[in-house]
């Protein structure tokens, strides 16, 4: 049998043929290719499952679609170099569906006869996928166990069109259409203990770079190069990063590469955003990770590793393993996920004095009423204690992991996340300028999805889920809030200026730390007070109207249209300063002002009139009355909550079941497994 496994671009349609490998350097600065915000990603899920299949004594190819970003004629052409009998997908998230659905197609029309099958988280959306695509089976959960017992059916039953069922339900982690044409489910995914998982080797991915992509050594294109500082770390650079001890590291790493490495896999939480189809917390073993990290050290010139783990430290004895690993072997690391609840201040003593260069935590939210419906189980005191840590032995780290648009956000806790991001963002020594927030997306196979469609914001037919996907996967980071479909009660307009709030109000929270702080601490408070905030703050903003200017200003635009930029970056600039001077019963209304003048031109630009529209923000189903209020978690019914847990919502969806009590089918019972994956 011939075995192809191909990783999956997301995005929408468009982004998916933009190349991230090989790199077209753009500039000095930027060594990435495609959008400025996206780096190769090294396609793990597919190099463990042909490993796995490896050592049941199958082969197979790995096409790695989602870095080579190919055009369907380049797809086909690849295509044929292999006559596939079985093409494995992988879509790690469900922004894959466009480009997932667009791959199916090419494969079906070519290759009738092929297997297709899909897994990854994508497979939340499995009755999606069934019925809308091409595919044959999906694998929910681990793939390993399950995609062998898959090869050792199709071994024995190479026709696709003639399915055995009664077979293909003995193999745990499968979703497929039964011989009723309903939707079957054979649970999760069985799993490989933790000591026993590997660390892949990448030379079948390397092998397929070169044999799919324009030859040559592409793997080495994937790793990002250490004499950009920001690289080392993982994170966007802030002035904090700019210390002696830091930069002397730097100086030493320059000429190597930065790899990247998982040391678990799962989570010991259960965000109520976060989209897992895996179940559970593994540690690996101790013998795989060295050889890897040789490996990755000898063969790809490696002198830094950013630990990809969704949870890394969680584990504290495996957590010490990996730090000692990295420190016999003279390379440096950066934890690319971490929870403050499992990491002490010990912890983070031992990591650094282990060649830890940076961490990042999930912080979420300043507000802790939101932290709670999340059910993050950690607090804003947790995490200011490990940022302030961070800071006081000289570990990198970021404040920059927020998100707004939670169901029970509001006005009171959009400010109470601004004002929280402006204190650590003054403890960690940066300035004042915050990023843009995230925004909540709900995601299949989430208790978010699950309530957005029991309150009536996501349709709950197949054509409308299929709609909402497509819209979500465009562009889902660079445009920001057209993004968000609105899962609160709040009307747009309110939402929108909660994003006004977040980066103006949380600069007024920065000045007014700078005067408390120095007011407290500071023998010469106000010569402190006027130094920083003019360093901190108003060269900032100059900074700000500099970069805006030469970016929006074109010389291309007509002269109204350059007047219009000029008036526009100008008042932002106007109102930047006046945020030091302004009192905040003034600057409210004129940032709401601001904010309504803002939603009216995105509307004028993007609403779509009379038709489909492109972009979630501007699906307002409670417009159509198609919410269900009965069904919304409100300020009035989370002021009632008496307990933390009262106010997740996994119990705010639970509640909602039992108000529903429906009499479910068996394709329906399947259907929710699905929707509770986690």
């Amino acid at each position: 049998m011939k075995i192809l496994l191909c990783s999956v671009p997301d995005g929408a349609l468009q982004s998916g043929q933009t190349p991230l490998i090989p790199r077209m350097k753009s500039n000095k600065e930027h060594s990435w290719s495609g959008k400025d915000n996206e780096f190769p990603t090294f396609p793990i899920g597919i190099m463990r499952v042909l490993a796995a299949a490896q050592k049941n004594g199958y082969d197979g190819e790995i096409y790695d679609i989602n870095n080579l970003r190919h055009t369907d004629e380049e797809i086909i052409n690849n295509l044929n170099k292999v006559k596939p009998d079985i093409v494995g997908l992988s879509g790690p998230l469900s922004h894959c569906y466009p480009n997932l659905k667009r791959i199916i197609k090419i494969i079906r029309d070519n290759y009738p006869k092929a297997w297709i099958i899909v897994g990854g988280h994508i497979s939340g959306s499995s009755h999606i996928l069934l019925h809308k695509t091409e595919t044959d089976l999906v694998v929910v959960g681990d793939g390993e166990i399950a995609f062998n017992k898959l090869l050792d059916y199709i071994k024995q039953n190479p026709n696709r069109l003639e399915k055995k069922y009664d077979e293909l339900e003995k193999i745990q982690g499968l979703a497929f259409f039964d011989a009723k044409k309903q939707i079957k489910l054979t649970g999760f995914g069985a799993q490989i203990k933790g000591t026993d998982m590997e660390y892949p080797s990448y030379d079948k991915w390397q092998k397929g770079l070169h044999d799919f992509g324009s030859g040559g050594e592409l793997i080495h294109e994937v790793f990002e190069d250490a004499d950009d500082l920001r690289n080392i770390f993982g994170l966007n650079l802030e002035k904090q990063h700019y210390t002696p001890e830091l930069l002397k590291i730097h100086n030493e790493l320059k000429g190597k590469k930065v790899g990247r490495i998982q040391t678990s896999k799962g989570c010991v939480a259960k965000c109520t955003f976060c989209q897992r189809a895996t179940k559970g917390y593994r540690v690996f073993g101790h013998s795989h990770m060295e050889a890897r990290i040789i490996e990755l050290k000898e063969k790809y010139n490696v002198g830094v590793l950013l630990v990809d783990d969704e949870n890394f430290g969680s584990n504290r004895k495996q957590g010490y393993e990996c730090a000692e690993l990295m420190k016999k072997h003279g390379i440096y690391w950066s934890s690319q996920g971490a929870r403050a609840k499992s990491i002490s201040v010990e912890d983070l003593k031992f990591y650094k004095a282990h060649n830890m260069l940076a961490i990042r935590y999930g912080i979420e939210s300043g507000s802790q009423t939101i932290l709670d419906i999340m059910e993050k189980k950690t607090t804003t005191h947790d995490v200011y204690e490990q940022i302030e840590t961070c800071k006081r032995i000289g570990v990198a780290t970021t404040s920059e992991a927020f998100m707004l648009g939670f169901p029970g956000e509001s006005r009171k806790t959009a400010l109470e996340t601004a004002k929280y991001n402006a204190q650590l963002r003054y403890l960690l020594g940066n300035d004042w300028n915050t990023a843009y927030p995230a925004w909540a997306t709900s995601i299949p196979g989430t208790p978010l999805y699950e309530y957005s469609q029991q309150a009536g914001f996501i349709g709950t037919t197949i054509e409308e889920e299929e709609d909402y996907l497509y819209r979500t996967a465009d562009t889902m980071e660079d445009r920001g809030i057209l993004n968000y479909l609105n899962k609160t009660e709040y009307d747009l307009k309110e939402v929108h200026y909660w994003l006004y709030l977040y980066r103006y109000a949380g600069k007024k929270e920065y000045v007014n730390e700078i005067i408390r702080k120095n007011w407290k601490y500071s023998k010469k408070p106000i010569k402190n007070i006027l130094s920083q905030v003019y360093h901190k703050c108003v060269k900032e903003a100059f900074k700000s109207y500099k970069g805006d200017f030469k970016k929006r200003i074109k010389t291309k635009i007509n002269i109204v249209k350059k007047f219009g930029e000029f008036t526009h970056i100008s008042a932002k600039f106007a109102m930047t300063l006046g945020v030091i001077f302004l009192p905040r019963f003034i600057l409210y209304p004129i940032l709401k002002l601001m904010s309504d003048v803002s939603f009216y031109i995105l509307e004028k630009r993007h609403k779509v009139k009379g038709g489909v529209q492109r972009y979630n923000f501007f699906v307002d189903r409670r417009k159509d009355k198609k919410v269900i209020s009965e069904f919304e978690f409100t300020k009035e019914k989370l002021e009632k909550t008496a307990r933390t847990i009262d106010r997740s919502l996994r119990t705010v969806v639970t509640e909602n079941e039992n108000i529903a009590q429906v009499s479910l089918t068996e394709e329906a019972k399947n259907l929710q497994v699905l929707a509770k994956q986690q």
